[in-house]
């Protein structure tokens, strides 16, 4: 029989069913792909025997296989011998599959199939593919759910495909049905939202006028106090001045009496007149009592400024509870997921924002006397308890110990090219700061880092707690936080993060972390990373640093302390050109 006229299932690997592809032949005389043949070997490897995929021949120990260079010769002859004869199909399929891309062949289509029109057969059993395995994502026959598939979810494909094509259009109509009904909730939510945010904007635009009006009419209060003041003293000192002009007059008068008492010889007559000029002129003596103002101005001085403190306080402490409650609702809201949830919670953070400004406007016009009395004893009772609330806040507010949670509070803030040292470039949308050797040509700015290399975020972090993460590279690092007002020209420890009372910083070394504040080096334990977590609340005066790997935080340092105000992330360069800080994209 010549070679053109073999049946194409000749040459076809009972494993793959396709054409043979590095042949080999076992010792029972079974043809299969080399690699095939090696993977079904694999797979039964922990029975301890090996066998024929056809007839069932175990084999002891394994063969070493090798490819049949007789069977590559005569299917080689079969592919020249197709060039004749055309009709022969097993020709056209190997030429095609020469001619397969390297795409194709990283698919795993190494020949394409050989044309048949016979049902498909389970190479281990040889019976119908007829069931389908979803665990394994195979087609399967009978014997196979019995045995190697036995407890899988096995289904007959022609049978249950319109049922289960049927249960998963149900289910896609029931999704986007649910999706729908969230939109249209969402757009009611997002609607009652905004109209509400605007009434809270009118209400609180309304209360600062109304706080500012009341701190005018203080000012007015006070203004005419001290006029009406200025003025009694005025009428006082003006009266005072004119009985002391008269009183002069009067003594001229006397004096020119005395004059004429010199033509006076008469002993007696002139002792009696002497004696009453004398006692008329020691009538009134030329005394006035004049008051100086310093005492006034100390005092008013003083209370202004206890009133200034008070007011201080209270827009930092009103303010932080505002920031922390808008904070605290979008915390919620990022968290969300299911469109129920995302109602529910959009009204909540709607109903907790209606201020009604009636009831929340500070009573600003109370007595002056009040005002001090009490400012007094809140700066008393502050200084006496800075330690105790220090340590209440520690054990009622610690430092989160997950990602998960600190993922909560997460912020993205942006670098500030208005601080950059000279020599560090800012890209990515001011998220990436580069050391480099030349100038970047920064015009002149007062709050620009004149001797350090450093850079400072644009965004102030009060009241709420805050997350961020940054990812460096080089050598040397130093992250931190400072307040706006830390020096930025100076070449001493003013000017430098962590080494001042207005910043806390995180240094690598090189060799291990260290904490810095005012000055005060503190060594820390743990491993180099090169992905740093900071989490924040300024309002409970806590400051955290975190050790990120593998989506975990390990935490390095804790610190709590008081914030006077605002912090602001900060960052330092060492030494090494292509130094890199990157503030890192948290999702």
């Amino acid at each position: 029989m010549a070679l053109s006229a073999w049946a194409p299932e000749t040459f076809a690997c009972p494993i793959c069913l396709e054409t043979l592809k590095d042949p080999t032949t076992l010792p029972c005389g079974h043809s299969y792909c080399l690699l095939c043949v090696q993977r079904h070997w694999d797979q039964t490897a922990s029975a301890g025997f090996y066998e024929c995929p056809q007839c069932r021949q175990r084999f002891d120990p394994r063969p070493v296989l090798a490819r049949s260079n007789v069977l590559m010769e005569a299917m080689e002859k079969l592919r020249l011998g197709g060039h004749e004869n055309p009709e022969t199909s097993l020709s056209q399929s190997i030429t095609s599959s020469s001619q397969l891309s390297p795409s194709d062949a990283s698919q795993g289509v190494l020949y394409p199939t050989l044309p048949s029109s016979s049902p498909r057969l389970c190479p281990l059993h040889q019976q119908l593919l007829e069931l389908y395995c979803c665990d394994e994502k195979e087609d399967i026959c009978e014997e196979c759910s019995l045995h190697e598939h036995k407890g899988h979810q096995v289904v007959r494909a022609e049978e249950d495909r319109e049922r289960v094509q049927q249960e998963l259009n149900a289910k896609i109509q029931k999704s986007i049905a649910d999706r729908e009904r969230i939109i249209q909730s969402i757009l009611q939510v997002s609607q009652t939202h905004k109209s509400s945010i605007q009434k809270l904007m009118m209400d609180s635009q309304t209360f600062f006028t109304d706080v500012l009006k009341s701190i005018e009419l203080n000012c007015s209060q006070v203004l005419e106090l001290l006029q009406a003041h200025e003025n009694s003293s005025s009428s006082h000192i003006d009266a005072q001045s004119y009985r002391l002009q008269q009183e002069i007059t009067q003594l001229h008068i006397k004096q020119e009496e005395l004059r004429r008492l010199d033509a006076i010889r008469h002993p007696a007559t002139f002792c009696n007149l002497m004696v009453a000029v004398d006692s008329s002129a020691q009538a009134n003596s030329g005394t006035m009592k004049i008051w100086t103002p310093e005492s006034v101005i100390s005092g008013v001085r003083s209370a202004l400024e206890v009133y200034r403190q008070g007011l201080d306080d209270l827009t930092k402490t009103s303010l932080a509870s505002i920031f922390r409650v808008v904070n605290d609702v979008a915390a919620v809201a990022q968290t969300a997921t299911d469109g129920d949830v995302i109602t529910s919670n959009s009204q909540l953070s709607i109903q907790n924002t209606e201020i009604k400004s009636d009831s929340t406007r500070p009573k600003v016009r109370a007595s002056s006397t009040q005002r001090s009395q009490d400012q007094h004893k809140k700066q008393n009772c502050s200084s006496a308890n800075t330690v105790e609330r220090s340590a209440v806040c520690c054990v009622l507010n610690p430092a989160p110990k997950t990602r998960e949670e600190m993922l909560k509070f997460r912020i993205e803030p942006k670098l500030d090219p208005n601080s950059a040292y000279r020599q560090i470039r800012l890209s990515d949308t001011s998220r990436k700061a580069t050391l480099c050797a030349e100038n970047q040509n920064y015009p002149e700015k007062p709050e620009r880092f004149m001797y350090w290399r450093q850079v400072m975020c644009v965004e102030p972090l009060a009241g709420s707690p805050y997350y961020w993460e940054v990812e460096w590279t080089g050598q040397r690092v130093t992250v931190g936080v400072a307040y706006r007002n830390m020096a930025r020209s100076a070449a001493d420890d003013s000017a430098r993060l962590g080494h001042n009372t207005k910043s806390w910083s995180l240094y690598w070394s090189g060799k291990a972390f260290f904490m810095w504040h005012a000055g005060k080096e503190t060594a820390l334990t743990g491993p180099k990373a090169k992905r740093i977590g900071v989490y924040v609340d300024q309002q409970e005066g806590l400051l955290a640093f975190y050790r990120v790997s593998h989506n975990q935080a390990q935490e390095i340092c804790c610190v709590h302390t008081h914030f006077d105000g605002p912090l602001f992330p900060s960052f330092r360069f060492w030494s090494g050109v292509g130094s890199t800080i990157t503030i890192c994209e948290l999702q």
